[in-house]
């Protein structure tokens, strides 16, 4: 390809990236110039036939590559309704990011075709969300609760009450009306029991699922704190009030720290400072700590461990935590990107 017309197709797919979609190639020498690029490793191919510049989209977190995905494929398939977890994350629900390598749409008939997987459902008004149409909110809440174990299931209900400033008992309430009939509500009902507006990502949700399976006393949520000295407000990922003194539960992780540091345009160096300081200003409130990575609370026991060396009451396994239904799709080990970051 003439260096000419290279430089005019990275100029196309530059303007596809900043008008937020892939570029999707118009002739056999564009598809040609494309592979090539590909090979050299300058152009990625994130989805089948759509391309972006590869510095361009690394630099992309996991939910925002999904979505530029599914907003290309809606362009180029007007009538496709999304559904399921890919509806999820176009109305901000929490989602595994595992389950973002896969694209869900409505069908007349349950299949799966590499990428893409077909759902046998009618969705009577679809949503219009950021110019694509896919499954109510309702809707996709029930979906994604119902074929999800517990651990992952809070996570979309947690996000649920948070997106819409609902209680379970609302929300519960819409997807019995506006879902009628659908295969899983008693199980999104007690899913919906435990659920905690106050929790601020899928990992936190999941770490609280964990708790109730294995009969932890639950904590409080994004407790805040008043530091005199700094006249600044702290909180704390998990708060138990104990007889001995309350102990603060923190989820730690390396990209924690990495996107509190892109997003507040400061160096992780500066961020690790910062919550080092703030552990000691609570620490001088009286407050013990509990720290915990994502790996720990899956592995589970590592994570009962640390509960119980700092003596946080458990009374053994919960038989009342709820179980997802038969013939449930299994959904394997996920990690969960901090949606919010806040100011410590």
């Amino acid at each position: 390809m003439p260096r000419s017309l290279e430089t005019t197709l990275i100029k196309k797919i530059a303007d596809a990236f900043s008008s937020g979609k892939l570029y999707t190639p118009k002739t056999d020498s564009e598809r040609r110039g494309l592979k090539r690029r590909v090979l050299k490793g300058t152009v990625a191919t994130p989805y089948k036939g759509l391309y972006a510049l590869t510095e361009q989209w690394v630099d992309m977190e996991k939910p925002q590559q999904y979505k530029m995905i599914i907003k290309t494929l809606a362009e180029l398939y007007p009538k496709w309704v999304f559904c399921s977890f890919s509806a999820a994350v176009l109305h901000g629900l929490e989602v595994p990011f595992t389950e973002m390598n896969l694209v869900h749409i409505a069908a007349t008939c349950s299949r799966r075709t590499n990428d893409l997987v077909y759902h046998h459902m009618k969705i009577d008004g679809p949503e219009n969300v950021d110019g694509v149409k896919c499954d109510s909110i309702d809707g996709t809440v029930l979906e994604c609760v119902r074929k999800s174990d517990f651990r992952y299931a809070l996570a979309v209900a947690d996000s649920s009450l948070r997106l819409l400033r609902r209680n379970a008992k609302e929300m519960i309430e819409r997807i019995e009306t506006k879902c009628k009939g659908r295969h899983g509500i008693a199980y999104v009902k007690e899913v919906f029991g435990h659920a905690n507006s106050r929790a601020e990502n899928g990992g936190e949700s999941y770490a609280r699922a964990v708790m109730i399976e294995n009969g932890v006393m639950l904590p409080k949520l994004q407790v805040e704190h008043y530091d005199p000295v700094t006249k600044t407000k702290y909180r704390d990922d998990f708060e138990w009030e104990l007889k001995t003194g309350n102990v603060a539960g923190e989820l730690d992780g390396n990209k924690k720290y990495t996107l509190i540091a892109k997003n507040r345009g400061v160096t992780i160096e500066q961020v690790l400072l910062e919550e080092r300081q703030r552990e000691s200003r609570l620490r001088n409130q009286g407050l013990k700590f509990a720290r915990f990575t994502f790996d720990q609370i899956r592995h589970v026991s590592s994570f009962i461990d640390i509960l119980d060396s700092c003596g946080i009451p458990r009374i053994g396994i919960n038989p009342r935590a709820p179980k997802p239904p038969a013939k449930r799709r299994e959904i394997a080990s996920r990690t969960y990107k901090r949606k919010s970051q806040r100011q410590r």
